[in-house]
C-alpha cells in the first residue's frame, strides 16, 4: 500500500507526486492516461521558475508586450514550459497507474474496471468542478515567420486588447520556430463559445494575412469562481483545491509554490488542509473574486480602460496581484490603486460589481 495516491495526472498532481517521492514517501498516480505529455500551453513567470526542475522551459521571450489603448513592456520575465522535459522530470520514483477514477474515498480509490488501490492519503487533483464563470480560449500554431506580422522571434505578447469583441490575442513562442496565436475571453458568466473566439481570431489575423486554418489547434475552457473546497476527509490539490486565480485563471504556478509545502506536512503527519488555505490566503481569495465580479461588468472599453491601468502599475504590484496568493496588503493596494486612477464611471462598475460579488459569497 502506498503512503500517498493521487488522483489526477495534471502538472499540479505530478508536482506534488514529484515532491512526495523526494521525501521517501512512496507516491502513486492514477488517471486515465498518467504518463501522456499535457496538451495545453502553461505559461509561468520567472520568479516563479525557480520552484520547477531544471530544463523545463520550452521558449522564454525576451521582450514580453501588452496592448491596450498604447503599449506596454511587462517588466518580468515569463516562459513557457516543455511538457515533455517537465513530465519526463516529475515522474521518477513515482508509480504510474492507467485507469478512470469513479471514487475517492480518505484512503482508497475504485476505478472503473474493478480495481480498487488503498492508500495511507489519498490526494484529488482531478480539476476543479462547476462554477459559472469561465476563461475559453482558441488558438492555432503557426510557424514564426507566419506570426511575424504579430509577433516577432524572440518577443511575445501577454495581452492585446485592440478589438471589438471583450476578448485578447496572447502570442507566444512554443520554441522549435512554433508560435501560438490564440483569442482569449478572460472572464465570462455564461461561457464565450468556441465559435465566436475562432471569428474574433480569424478577424484579427486577417489584416495580417494569417490564415487560421492551421493543422494545430488549441481550446481551452475552465471555471473561474469555483469556492474554496469545504473541509474533508479527501486532500484536494491543484485546481481541486480552489488555485484557479479567480480573476486571471492563473495555477500552475500556484501548485507547484504549494507542493513542497503540502508534500512536507504530508511526510510529516501534520494537517495539510492549514497548509492549503491559511487565513492570509483566504482574504486573498476573496479580493480576487471580487476582482473577477468587476471584470465580468466592463464592456470592452472599460476593460481596455482597466487593463491599462493595470499594466501602468510598478512591476511589483502587478507581481503582488497576480502572484500574492497570501499577501492581502499587496492585493488590496494593486487594486486600490487601479480604483484611485479609474474614470468615475470605471469606479462605479467595478464597486457595483464588488457589492454583486460580496452578496454572492455571502449566499454561498
Amino acid at each position: 500500500m502506498p503512503d500517498v495516491l493521487i488522483a489526477g495526472a495534471g502538472p499540479a498532481g505530478w508536482a506534488l507526486a514529484a515532491h512526495c517521492a523526494r521525501l521517501g514517501l512512496q507516491t502513486t498516480v492514477v488517471a486515465p492516461h498518467p504518463l501522456r505529455p499535457w496538451r495545453a500551453t502553461y505559461g509561468l513567470w520567472g520568479d516563479e521558475l525557480a520552484m520547477l526542475p531544471p530544463d523545463v522551459t520550452a521558449a522564454e521571450p525576451v521582450v514580453v508586450r501588452a496592448f491596450t489603448n498604447k503599449p506596454h513592456i511587462i517588466a518580468r520575465r515569463y516562459a513557457i514550459l516543455s511538457n515533455e522535459r517537465l513530465l519526463a522530470a516529475l515522474t521518477k520514483n513515482v508509480t504510474a497507474v492507467t485507469g478512470k477514477v469513479v471514487r475517492i474515498g480518505p484512503d482508497s480509490v475504485d476505478l472503473l474496471d474493478g480495481r480498487t488501490f488503498r492508500a495511507k492519503t489519498v490526494v484529488n487533483a482531478m480539476g476543479s468542478r462547476g462554477g459559472t464563470a469561465e476563461q475559453t480560449a482558441y488558438g492555432v500554431i503557426v510557424d514564426e515567420q507566419t506570426a511575424a506580422p504579430v509577433v516577432t522571434a524572440g518577443e511575445a505578447v501577454f495581452m492585446d486588447w485592440r478589438s471589438a469583441h471583450n476578448t485578447f490575442l496572447y502570442a507566444m513562442p512554443l520554441g522549435g520556430g512554433r508560435v501560438l496565436l490564440e483569442e482569449t475571453s478572460l472572464a465570462r458568466r455564461p461561457a464565450l463559445d468556441f465559435r465566436t473566439l475562432r471569428q474574433a481570431l480569424a478577424q484579427r489575423l486577417a489584416p495580417h494575412g494569417i490564415d487560421i486554418d492551421a493543422p494545430a489547434v488549441e481550446r481551452v475552457r475552465f471555471p473561474l469562481d469555483v469556492p474554496r473546497p469545504k473541509h474533508n476527509r479527501v486532500l484536494p490539490f491543484g485546481a481541486a483545491a480552489g488555485f484557479v486565480h479567480p480573476a486571471a485563471g492563473y495555477s500552475v504556478g500556484e501548485a507547484f509554490r504549494l507542493a513542497p509545502r503540502i508534500a512536507a506536512a504530508i511526510a510529516g503527519g501534520d494537517n495539510a488542509w492549514r497548509a492549503l488555505w491559511p487565513v492570509r490566503a483566504r482574504v486573498v481569495h476573496r479580493l480576487r473574486w471580487w476582482g473577477l465580479e468587476a471584470l465580468l461588468s466592463l464592456s470592452a472599453t472599460e476593460t481596455r480602460q482597466f487593463f491599462e491601468l493595470f499594466f501602468d502599475l510598478p512591476p511589483d504590484a502587478q507581481r503582488g496581484y497576480l502572484s500574492g496568493r497570501d499577501d492581502p496588503a499587496a492585493t488590496a493596494a494593486a487594486m486600490l490603486s487601479i480604483f484611485r486612477r479609474a474614470s468615475g464611471r470605471l469606479r462605479l462598475v467595478c464597486a457595483k460589481s464588488v457589492i454583486t460579488g460580496i452578496r454572492n459569497v455571502n449566499i454561498k
